[in-house]
């Protein structure tokens, strides 16, 4: 039962992860706690969005450094990432995708 309140699914919106993930796609996620290890360089990862209030994004996590992250979307032309908002924090960070159900 503890398992099912650490995944949420999670449907995808827009194309800036295409071609990975496409609109109406859903996707799995593995909620992640405070003090968790970081996923991996390159995992999909869902994070607060830093200047839009209660949205979240899907994107891949591109570095780690001294606790700050790079994410991009896939499809850099229709994506708002770090290339326009910088690292983010840690505390933005919501979950790992860990699978894609089309």
């Amino acid at each position: 039962m503890l398992a099912c309140r650490r995944r949420r699914h999670l449907r995808v919106d827009g194309f800036s992860m295409a071609p990975t993930l496409m609109p109406g796609d859903r996707v799995l996620i593995r909620l992640l706690s405070d003090d968790a290890p970081l996923p991996t360089i390159d995992s999909l990862v869902v994070a607060w969005h830093p200047n839009k209030a209660e949205t979240k994004m899907i994107k891949r996590l591109t570095s780690c450094n001294q606790g700050r992250l790079l994410l991009h979307g896939d499809n850099p032309s229709e994506s708002s990432d770090s290339r326009q908002f910088g690292a983010l924090e840690r505390r933005h960070l919501i979950g790992v995708v860990t699978s894609i159900v089309r």
